[in-house]
């Protein structure tokens, strides 16, 4: 019996099937589109025309592979972008209609739940850790033990979008720096495309490779490091750079501020990465 767990998010649809035991989860396919239906949110208010009809056509495409791995049991979420928009409502009956299956709006504590238990299923730390998804439109903080969680509007779409500086960003995540006294003993684990970029330009990886990701530390030093090189380099050249996919390539310098400030807001010296996240908390919740 397999799984499905699909993501429409605010740079990307993602897709992974998997079957899944009390040994864990075995990866059977895994699928990313971006879709960008989170561009021009800020201004318009409105999930474009063409960004929506990208996503519903690749709903279309992945039906043949759900029936070829015989997934019996499947979730589609819907997270910030979808959220926020105007059309949001229209936007999933749409794309309930085109691809014959369910589409939740999630809220961003749901969002940040699942993230979550994909994170404590998919790591073995010896701490509970401080989870933060940074997304496209944007980031959740969420511990269970603390039984604390929160979603913030700023994410590298959105930052990238709005044009924010670091003050402008350093606002938008103004109730972290709270946090920081009660987070200063539990490991900061981030997931999502920039976390992952960021781990996959360190390693200069030319194809990506979740175990080599999964697990890896980068510290606030290595980020300032990669952050200074992508503002360095043009965006024609920096769609070349190992590590980092040329979808991503002018967004990932938003992605990356960001991550820096929350690291200088909570005294974190370094994030660890997982690449286990929203996507197999769906599977395993």
């Amino acid at each position: 019996m397999s799984y499905a767990a699909i993501d429409i998010g605010s740079n990307s649809c993602r897709l992974l099937i998997a079957d899944r035991d009390n040994r864990g989860l075995r990866v059977l396919y895994k699928e990313i589109k971006t879709t960008r239906i989170g561009a021009g949110l800020s201004e318009t208010g409105q999930i474009a025309e063409e960004a929506a009809e990208r996503s519903w056509q690749w709903l279309e495409k992945i039906q043949p592979l759900l029936k070829a791995y015989d997934v019996q049991h499947y979730r589609v979420v819907a997270t910030s972008a979808v959220r926020e928009a105007a059309n949001g409502k229209a936007f999933v009956e749409e794309a309930a209609r085109r691809s014959h299956m369910p589409v939740e709006i999630i809220s961003g504590e749901e969002e940040a739940r699942l993230s979550y238990i994909g994170v404590e299923k998919g790591l073995q730390l010896e701490h509970p850790p401080l989870v933060v998804d940074l997304g496209g439109g944007s980031t959740e903080f969420i511990c269970n033990q603390q039984d604390f969680v929160i979603s913030l509007p700023v994410g590298a779409v959105r930052a990238t979008e709005m044009q924010m500086n670091a003050d402008d960003i350093a606002a938008r995540l103004q109730p972290v720096q709270a946090m920081q006294a009660r987070f200063m003993e539990y490991p900061l684990v981030m997931v999502g495309g920039t976390a992952s970029t960021l781990a996959s330009i360190k390693l200069g990886l030319n194809i990506y490779d979740s175990e080599k990701v999964h697990g890896h530390q980068v510290t606030r030093q290595e980020t300032s490091d990669i952050y200074r090189l992508l503002e360095n380099t043009p965006l024609a050249l920096r769609k070349r750079l190992p590590g980092l996919q040329p979808e991503r390539a002018d967004i990932i310098n938003a992605g990356v501020l960001i991550t820096m400030l929350i690291m200088d807001m909570l005294r974190k010296n370094k994030i660890i990465v997982s690449d286990s996240d929203l996507l197999q908390g769906i599977i395993w919740s």
